[in-house]
C-alpha cells in the first residue's frame, strides 16, 4: 500500500474539487452552444473537448494526489463534484440569473420602445 488510510478524505475531496472545476468546462459548452444559435457541431465539438480536458484533469490530479490508483471512491469522488457543480449552476444560480436577464432584457425593450 503506497499511502496510510488517513490520507484517502484528502484524495476524496482533492479529487471533488476537481470534478467541480472541471463541471465548469461543460457549461462553458453550454453557452457556446447558445451563443451559435444551437449549432450541433458546436455541440459535438464542446462536449468532446470538455469531456478531453476533464480526462486529462482527472488523469494529472489523480497522479499528483493518489500515485495512480484507480479507486472506486476515486471515480465517486470525481463525478459527484461535477454532479453537484452542474445542479448549483442550472439550479441555483440559473434561477438568478433568469431573472436578472429578463429584469434586464424588458428594460431594453422598453427604452428601444420610447
Amino acid at each position: 500500500m503506497l499511502y496510510p488510510s488517513l490520507s484517502q478524505p484528502l484524495v476524496f475531496f482533492c479529487l471533488f474539487a476537481a470534478g467541480f472545476a472541471c463541471g465548469f468546462l461543460f457549461c462553458i459548452a453550454k453557452v457556446v452552444y447558445s451563443i451559435l444559435k444551437q449549432n450541433a457541431f458546436a455541440l459535438h465539438v464542446g462536449n468532446f473537448l470538455s469531456v478531453i480536458a476533464s480526462a486529462a484533469v482527472f488523469y494529472f490530479v489523480n497522479l499528483t494526489v493518489n500515485y495512480g490508483q484507480v479507486r472506486l471512491f476515486v471515480l465517486f469522488a470525481f463525478v459527484a463534484g461535477v454532479c453537484l457543480q452542474c445542479f448549483v449552476i442550472s439550479k441555483v444560480f440559473g434561477v438568478l440569473f433568469k431573472k436578472w436577464y429578463n429584469k434586464f432584457h424588458g428594460r431594453a425593450k422598453e427604452q428601444k420602445k420610447t
